[in-house]
């Protein structure tokens, strides 16, 4: 048996030997050659092996490569770092650490590449369909990156170390990827530097990913540091500011949203003589939906007229903003535009609002909201959760994976029990859903 294995890997490592290399060298050779001639004097030799052990994901060259990774020849050390990127081994870790502060750029930026896919190309440590996920969280950003760690991930403090002193470097790619690198790990030991270097970058996008990591991090205190740039001049920048206080429900930030909001009506007013309603006013209608997911109280005006708005966008806009702010004066509007709605992404939101303002009826719509519905879910606090439990037992398989993934998410411990039922359900989604949920309460709660 382990005569074949041997063939069998000799074999496939002459096959994908480069062309001209097999025909200099004219010689076959099997994986433990390979991982010899990582040591070889000849260092046409050492970057072959290195290569082709790469390409090949041969964990049983990890040390080798680490050895070859402290050459003296920044060529042998960038094919050494661009092989164990590959292989994908946690054992490379320090190495990574090490390198990210070589003073070769392309051997620091594999370096980081390396620390980065240790933490997601895994499945222990990626958001399975965090890109379906994501799309609903951020609809009107194009380039949005969904990329990150579950939040129980733990990252090696000495990689996040490492990650943050590339944000010092002269090269603004280099600062770029470190600050994407950040929000990817979710690394909110390093929210200090991130502000930091926020306040001083002028790139605007490296400013772009620096305000995302703070995002994907999700400390609300910590995002008043965005709150500057939503007057950022430059648009990318303060798309991104918008969004960020917005879903990080940044309080801070309702005076001056709210102001940019009313004076780019005011200006439409002046200049057209009407408020626009070709729904072209972007600007407009991102500072609105920031208002409307933060739900500030001082907003309720605002929130009322979207409500009874021509445009479905504002009219589902309107009635989140007014659920959010748990004002329940506005019960009664609410609830008569309800009767009246037609369109059933505006309905939704009304009943999400209704609920939120104490219709707990409505709660049922909700569930049954598809991915709109999810996203209300997902704003539910652990002490609701409960109330989702007989929808588990009722509803269709479809509601049923979507409420295994709020639980998942939102859940205390105590739905640990509940949720566990559905691990061998027949339905693949909700067994999915399920799995997915359990293994998320275990990460949050590992007692």
């Amino acid at each position: 048996m382990k005569m074949a294995r041997f063939f069998c890997l000799f074999v496939c490592l002459a096959c994908v030997l480069p062309a001209n290399l097999a025909a200099q060298t004219g010689r076959k050779v099997s994986v433990p050659s390979l991982i010899y001639d990582l040591k070889n004097p000849d260092p046409e030799r050492r970057k072959e092996a290195a290569v082709l052990l790469g390409q090949n994901k041969i964990r049983e060259a990890v040390p080798g490569l680490i050895d070859l990774a402290a050459d003296p020849d920044q060529g042998l050390r960038l094919e050494a770092v661009k092989a164990l990127v590959r292989i994908n081994d946690a054992r490379a870790l320090p190495t990574y650490i090490r390198l990210s502060q070589d003073p070769v750029e392309p051997i620091q930026q594999k370096s980081l590449e390396g620390i980065v896919d240790l933490y997601i190309v895994e499945n222990s440590g990626f958001v399975h369909g965090v890109k379906k996920v994501a799309d609903f969280l951020n609809p009107v950003s194009d380039d949005f990156d969904p990329l990150m760690v579950e939040p129980y991930v733990i990252v090696n403090p000495d990689a996040i170390t490492a990650v943050v002193a590339l944000l010092k470097s002269d090269d603004t790619d280099m600062r770029r990827e470190a600050a994407r690198a950040l929000g990817i790990l979710r690394a909110a030991s390093a929210v200090a530097q991130i502000q930091d270097t926020l306040s001083r970058e002028l790139n605007d996008e490296v400013k772009v990913e620096l305000i995302r990591a703070l995002y994907k991090i999700g400390d609300r205190k910590a995002a008043e540091a965005v709150v500057p740039f939503v007057r950022d001049p430059e648009k990318i920048v303060h798309d991104e500011a918008i969004l960020t206080v917005g879903r990080l429900r940044v309080t801070q930030a309702v005076p001056d949203l709210k102001q940019l909001y009313e004076s780019g009506i005011e200006e439409s007013r002046k200049i057209l003589g009407l408020v626009p309603v070709s729904g072209k006013d972007e600007l407009t209608k991102r500072l609105y939906q920031a208002l409307s997911h933060i739900g500030d109280p001082s907003c309720r005006e605002l929130f009322e007229a979207g409500v009874k708005d021509d445009r479905v966008f504002y009219r589902r806009l309107g009635a989140e903003g007014l659920g959010r702010t748990g004002e329940k004066a506005s019960l009664s509007l609410v609830a008569t535009q309800y009767l009246r709605e037609e369109d059933p992404e505006a309905k939704l939101a009304m009943s999400f609002a209704l609920y939120r303002l104490g219709r707990e009826e409505h709660l049922l719509e909700v569930t049954q909201g598809g991915d709109q519905g999810l996203e209300y879910l997902l704003e539910m606090d652990a002490a609701e959760m409960p109330k989702l439990y007989p929808y588990l037992e009722s509803e269709k398989d479809s509601v049923k994976a979507r409420i295994l993934t709020a639980l998942g998410q939102r859940a205390d411990r105590s739905a640990l029990s509940v949720v566990e039922r559905y691990m061998r359900n027949a339905n693949g989604d909700v067994a999915s859903a399920a799995n997915l949920a359990v293994r998320r309460l275990r990460g949050r709660f590992p007692s």
